[in-house]
């Protein structure tokens, strides 16, 4: 089915970070081999323990990331049939569904009944069954090793910063532009509304430099993240001020890219106030907006 054979890259991958890439990384250097993500849909913590798992991407995301990295084939493994499979039954079924060449997973990758199975059952595995095993070590940023437990952390306290390092990308969140209150209007800073996905990791309430894709182009922007203690209301919810732009883009789909906390939320005891924040904080987003494109050119 594959030629000479495939790759296949282990792991959950449900942020794609640094840590992640590495190991995907590995399966593609397998050149004359078809790479092969096998993976699970969810966090398997989340069937473990019966506690939600906040993602950092979406599903779709994730699948259509790993196409585009050159994953040629995604196994989505079925929870409910592997997790009571030995570690020998489990590569058994790989081997079996592929012609398996390679296999790479990262040193904490556990498989098999209670996760019995580890790298070094991999590689004894691997090396009677004439292929060949990459453990990938542990990655670190600045001092730090690399998880999607430790990036949900730093999201949810408002280390954007230092989590889009760990992850590689700006975390973001895309759905529809839906229609709010008009307030911005009245100050002349419209804000679009876009409902927060609420299988992503929320992010600490307050005010971030960030970017918007619209129609495949990138915006500076001014996003605002929370319950509004100036209106009052309870509901989280996002608001972005897209800076200089003016097309109508309620209905359609966006992306929304954390750059940078810029501050808690806070009252302002008028609009003057608020206004007068606002135009402060759209300095530092478009300030920040330039510095990211200028490290990616």
């Amino acid at each position: 089915m594959f030629g000479n054979g495939v790759a296949v890259a282990l792991g959950t991958f449900d942020g794609l970070h640094r840590g992640h890439m590495a190991v995907l990384n590995a399966a593609l250097s397998f050149k004359e081999l078809t790479p092969v993500a096998v993976t699970f849909s969810e966090p398997p913590k989340r069937r473990i323990t019966g506690q939600p798992v906040p993602m950092l991407l979406t599903e779709e995301e994730k699948f259509s990331r790993l196409k585009e990295i050159g994953f040629k084939d995604i196994y989505v493994l079925d929870y409910d049939e592997v997790h009571t499979m030995s570690p020998t039954e489990f590569l058994d079924l790989l081997f079996k569904k592929y012609d398996v060449k390679a296999v790479c997973c990262g040193f904490n990758y556990r498989f098999g009944y209670k996760g019995e199975g580890d790298a070094l059952t991999l590689s004894d595995y691997c090396r009677k069954n004439s292929a060949e095993s990459v453990t990938v070590p542990s990655f670190e940023v600045s001092g730090q090793t690399v998880s999607s437990s430790l990036i949900r952390e730093l999201i949810k306290s408002g280390d954007i910063s230092l989590a889009n390092r760990l992850l590689g990308y700006e975390f973001s969140f895309t759905n529809e532009v839906v229609h709010g209150e008009k307030r911005g209007r009245l100050m002349e800073l419209p804000t679009v509304n876009i409902p927060l996905d609420e299988n992503l990791v929320e992010p600490k309430f307050g005010v971030y430099a960030s970017s918007v894709t619209v129609d495949g182009k990138d915006y500076a922007a001014v996003t605002n993240i929370g319950i509004r203690p100036t209106f009052l209301l309870e509901k989280p919810l996002s608001e972005t001020h897209i800076i200089d732009f003016d097309g109508d883009i309620y209905g359609k789909t966006v992306k929304v890219k954390l750059l940078q906390y810029l501050r808690e939320e806070q009252r302002f005891d008028g609009l003057e106030d608020l206004k007068q924040q606002i135009e402060e904080d759209k300095k530092f987003s478009a300030a920040c907006f330039r510095e990211k494109n200028a490290e990616s050119s």
